[in-house]
This record gives structure tokens, C-alpha cells and sequence, in this order.
């Protein structure tokens, strides 16, 4: 199924509280703040053990990307795509932040680069 045209006509900015129609991409920001429903949520399934995948998440219009503005609110719908929600990013609990570091090295290990744990010498 194309997202797209659903977001596009269902969803508003989760900054702004603007329209998404005018803008060119879909902008899906992960957030630090833990989602208490189903969809959607996200994670990063490289270090999913340590961080489950249950943040939620907000739809930002180009122009709040472009301007680096923060999300004020997560977004959730039903399965069905019947129902959307909004809650304030305020009111939700606080996650750990995935450091960027345990990624790469997820990443390195799963691919095999071949990446090295920096030395304490220096």
C-alpha cells in the first residue's frame, strides 16, 4: 500500500499543525518518548533488544524540516485508518535516546566492516 496520499490527506504537521499536501516528502521523525499504542510506533531493529521499538513517532511538513523546527505533537491511527490522534509530546514519557554510536557498531557487526572499538590511548 502507497502511505503517501493517506498521510497526505489525513495527517497534519506535527509542528505546524499545517497541511502535508503541499509538501514533497513524508518526513517520519522518531521520537525519544514512548508510544502507549499500536501504530505507529519505531524503533531502530539493529539494537532493538536494548531499545524495543515502541517510540512514537510525528509526520513533519517540508517546511518545518527545512526550518529544524521540533515536533509538538506524536501522531497514532487505528489499524483500520479510521481514527487519528495527537498527543502532545510534553505528556508523554521520557525514553533514553539511542546513541548514535551502538548503532554504527550494530551495523558493523551485522555487515562486518570490520569496525574497531576506538583505543583508551591517547
Amino acid at each position: 500500500m502507497d502511505w503517501n496520499p493517506w498521510i497526505k490527506e489525513n495527517l497534519h504537521c506535527c509542528s505546524c499543525g499545517g497541511s502535508l499536501q503541499d509538501s514533497e516528502h513524508i518526513n517520519i521523525i522518531c521520537l525519544d518518548k514512548l508510544a502507549t499504542w499500536q501504530y505507529p510506533r519505531w524503533g531502530n531493529v539493529l539494537v532493538h533488544e536494548k531499545y524495543p521499538m515502541n517510540r512514537a513517532s510525528a509526520i513533519l511538513c517540508d517546511r518545518c524540516i527545512q526550518e529544524k523546527q521540533p515536533a509538538k505533537y506524536a501522531v497514532e491511527w487505528n489499524n483500520e485508518r479510521t481514527q487519528v490522534k495527537y498527543h502532545k509530546v510534553e505528556d508523554l514519557k521520557d525514553l533514553p535516546q539511542i546513541p548514535h554510536e551502538e548503532i554504527a557498531k550494530a551495523e558493523a557487526e551485522l555487515y562486518d566492516f570490520g569496525i574497531e572499538e576506538p583505543s583508551s590511548e591517547m
